[in-house]
């Protein structure tokens, strides 16, 4: 069989089953804000808070309170608040206080940062294996593109084609992104440094998980209206990375 037409095949199988899981999978950091009370920051200040419902394409805030709202005179109630996808990108961050929990949360929650800071042989494992597939994807993808500039195919259907295959990897939607260096940090205090409107913050906590989009910490001290509270935050990646590594 021609390479070329090989190429096309295997990768457009990986594409099919990525469109496939495209509708089904929750990123890997939002979905650990499944059924919490949590708080959505943005950079607009319209906040908005209550239990989170995680979506592929949006993320849901049902209310815990009355929201009245007034149409055309006639008053209504407002049950939650629909952030969507294309929407994202005015996240400041997501804020989940660990004060809000119950008594049986807080067990469950202490008892995840116990697995979070020793974590088993199979979930190392496990992560080990769904980052050397991403790897081996990137690689066949690599190789389809230098075997399709060698093809009679133009130039815009090569990346037309180049494009929908990346946009429909699995590795997009297993949300992966790999950063090596941050492997090394899973489960240890790190120190994230956020600039918006090229103001800088920093925060500590312990490196829960990343995706391709998000950064979640840990076990954070944050400070509102000089109260302290341990949260859990999600932070962007289009505006948060990891500096430091804390001994």
């Amino acid at each position: 069989m021609d390479s070329f037409l090989l190429s096309i095949i295997i990768i457009s199988v990986t594409g099919v089953i990525g469109a496939f899981i495209k509708g089904r999978q929750k990123d890997r950091c939002l979905k650990y804000f499944q059924g919490l009370h949590s708080h959505i920051i943005r950079i607009d200040n319209k906040d908005s808070w209550g239990i989170f419902n995680i979506e592929s394409n949006c993320i849901e805030v049902q209310f815990t309170k009355k929201h009245p709202k007034n149409i055309n005179g006639k008053d209504y109630n407002k049950s939650n608040f629909i952030l969507y996808k294309y929407e994202f990108n005015s996240i400041n961050k997501l804020i989940h206080f660990a004060d809000q929990l119950n008594e049986v949360e807080q067990l469950k929650r202490k008892k995840d940062l116990q697995k979070l800071l020793n974590p088993n042989f199979f979930k190392r494992l496990v992560r080990k294996i769904v980052i050397f597939f991403n790897i081996v994807k990137d690689a066949l993808l690599e190789v389809a593109g230098t075997v399709m500039k060698k093809s009679k195919m133009s130039d815009s259907n090569k990346d037309k084609l180049i494009g929908s295959f990346k946009d429909n990897s699995l590795n997009n939607y297993a949300g992966e992104s790999h950063q090596p260096i941050w492997e090394n940090y899973i489960g240890k205090l790190v120190i994230l440094e956020q600039i918006i409107d090229d103001i800088k913050q920093e925060y500590v906590g312990v490196l829960k998980e990343y995706s391709a989009n998000y950064i979640l910490l840990f076990d954070v001290d944050h400070i509102t209206d000089s109260k302290t509270q341990k949260a859990d935050i999600i932070f962007p990646r289009a505006n948060a990375i990891i500096r430091h590594a804390i001994n």
